[in-house]
């Protein structure tokens, strides 16, 4: 056996140990990326290069490409939560608008996070329950927004709902984010008037994702974004979402990516001024 094979079957259980650790889509494609890759070069080690390509015809450059997709497939999922940070919501960023918690919390009693005080003392299990029986997939995905949390950091392939909610509280809990998870929460189940949202001279790319997810779902129709979009030379029908809660969200996630989200405050701005 030589260094050069031992080196390749490091790398193949060097996937293999990462896709045990943590099952997901991503690194079940770089597994079978490179496992392919390495079965591919053997054949090609045995039967030499021109002979393969001769024998295989047009599916030699049909399994190539179907390789480096792969390869971009799995580097793209790797290195997604870097090109997506938005900035982490902090308590203090947050409260903006006590106004609205102490409405809340006299107009609905019997929601928990709107009682729970910010601090470490939360009732995990009262706060789990909320997010449970009153979240559906667009509301988990919203709260994901609002906290900064990529979908890869706490969604695989094989999970349920249940478990994507423990480890969102338990990733907002090593963030030391569980006053912002309690806030958001609230803020969801009872999303803040339009009234109660800062102004709009106010916005900047440093606003908490949540207020910016809010302000766009409170001010602006479907028509209002698609317009804002193709102005931003952006395809409307590029952005994901079967409702407005979902494009809002997805249209920003969109601009988070590519550094663009000044582009459209100064629009939304610009359009208020009248310019």
């Amino acid at each position: 056996m030589t260094l050069l094979l031992i080196l390749k079957l490091i790398v193949v259980l060097l996937f293999l140990l990462f896709f045990w650790r943590r099952p997901s889509l991503t690194w079940g494609i770089g597994l079978l990326t490179v496992a392919s890759a390495v079965l591919l070069d053997t054949f090609i080690g045995s039967f030499g290069g021109a002979a393969l390509r001769q024998e295989l015809g047009f599916f030699y450059f049909v399994l190539s490409g179907v390789l480096f997709g792969g390869a971009a497939i799995w580097l793209w999922g790797v290195l997604r939560p870097f090109f997506f940070t938005p900035p982490t919501p902090s308590s203090p960023q947050l409260v903006v608008v006590p106004p609205v918690v102490k409405a809340t919390a006299a107009d609905t009693p019997a929601t928990p996070a709107a009682d729970t005080p910010p601090g470490d003392a939360f009732d995990r299990k009262m706060l789990y329950e909320q997010i449970h029986t009153r979240f559906g997939r667009g509301d988990i995905l919203n709260l994901m927004f609002d906290l900064g949390i990529a979908e890869n950091e706490v969604m695989t392939v094989d999970q349920n709902m249940a478990q994507v909610i423990h480890n969102i509280m338990r990733l907002a809990e090593e963030r030391g984010q569980m006053a912002a998870l309690a806030l958001a929460v609230e803020r969801i189940l009872t999303p803040p008037p339009a009234t109660h949202l800062p102004r709009l001279e106010k916005l900047s790319v440093a606003s908490p994702p949540t207020i910016l997810r809010q302000f766009l779902q409170a001010n602006y129709t479907l028509d209002d974004l698609s317009q804002m979009a193709r102005r931003l030379n952006i395809d409307w029908e590029d952005i994901g979402g079967s409702n407005k809660p979902e494009r809002v969200r997805e249209f920003l996630l969109y601009l988070y990516r590519r550094n663009r989200l000044d582009e459209l405050i100064n629009l939304m701005q610009g359009r208020q001024s009248g310019n």
